[in-house]
C-alpha cells in the first residue's frame, strides 16, 4: 500500500507539473499563429495555400492515434480496484492527451480480479460497452492504428532537414508546438509500462512482445496486433492475473 501511494503521488505530481508548466511556463510567442495552426489543422482554417510544418503535422495527427492506443491497454485490462472508470478519462484525452488521462493513471490501483483477455461470452453480451470493448479488442482496430501510427512516423522522418530544422524553431517558440510535443514524449515514456500490464494479465507470448511497448507510438500499437485475444489459446481467467 505504501509503494503504490508513493507512486500515486508521483503520478499526480508529474500530472500536475506537466500542466503547471503548460499553462504558465512553456514558450507563448506566437498565440495568433498557434490559434491558425489548431483551425488549420482541424480543417477550419482558410483555403490560403499555406502548408503547416510537415513534422508538426505529423505529430498532431499520431496524437490521434495515442488515445485509442490508451483506450485498448486500459479498458478490457487496466480496471482499477479503486472502481475508478478508465472511459471517461480516455475520452477526455482525445481531445487533451496525457493532461485528461493522467489522472486515472496515476490513481490506477491494481485488481487482481482484473482478466484479459476478455471471453467470447463477455464480448458477446449486449450493450454500447460490450461493443467498444469489442473494437478495442479487434485486430482489424489494431492494425489500422498500427497503419496510421507507421505512416505519420515515416511522413515525419521522411520530411527533411529544413522541415525539422523548422520544427526546432516552432518547439522554441510556440506553446501549442511545444505542449504537443511534450504530451507525446509523455505518453511514449508511460506506455511501456501498461503495454507490459496488459501482456502480463494475458500471459502473452514470445516474451519479447512487451518490449513493443518502448518504440514510440508504433510498437503499442503493434504490440495491440499481435497480443492474445479471447479464442487464441491464451489464458484469460483468473489465474493470469498476478501480471499486474
Amino acid at each position: 500500500p505504501a509503494a503504490t501511494a508513493a507512486l500515486s503521488a508521483g503520478g499526480l505530481l508529474l500530472w500536475g507539473g506537466l500542466l503547471t508548466y503548460a499553462l504558465a511556463f512553456s514558450p507563448n510567442g506566437t498565440p495568433f499563429r498557434d490559434e491558425y495552426f489548431v483551425r488549420k489543422l482541424v480543417g477550419l482554417g482558410e483555403a490560403d495555400g499555406v502548408a503547416i510544418n510537415a513534422v508538426f503535422t505529423s505529430l498532431f495527427n499520431a496524437m490521434g492515434v495515442w488515445p485509442a492506443v490508451y483506450a485498448a491497454l486500459l479498458i478490457p485490462a487496466a480496471r482499477s480496484r479503486t472502481g475508478l472508470p478508465a472511459w471517461p478519462f480516455v475520452s477526455a484525452s482525445f481531445f487533451l492527451g496525457f493532461f485528461a488521462l493522467g489522472p486515472y493513471l496515476a490513481l490506477w490501483t491494481p485488481d487482481p480480479a482484473a482478466v484479459a483477455p476478455p471471453t467470447r461470452d463477455e464480448l458477446g453480451k449486449g450493450g454500447i460497452g460490450s461493443l467498444c470493448v469489442r473494437a478495442l479488442e479487434s485486430r482489424w482496430t489494431a492494425g489500422g492504428l498500427a497503419a496510421v501510427a507507421a505512416l505519420q512516423l515515416g511522413l515525419a522522418a521522411s520530411a527533411g532537414p529544413a522541415a525539422w530544422v523548422d520544427y526546432g524553431r516552432l518547439f522554441d517558440e510556440s506553446r501549442f508546438v511545444h505542449v504537443t510535443t511534450l504530451d507525446f514524449l509523455t505518453l511514449s515514456a508511460l506506455a511501456p509500462f501498461w503495454v507490459a500490464n496488459d501482456a502480463g494479465r494475458r500471459g502473452a507470448t514470445p516474451a519479447w512482445l512487451p518490449a513493443l511497448g518502448f518504440l514510440p507510438l508504433l510498437g503499442p500499437a503493434l504490440y495491440l496486433v499481435l497480443r492474445p485475444r479471447a479464442g487464441d489459446g491464451g489464458c484469460n481467467r483468473r489465474p493470469c492475473a498476478r501480471g499486474a
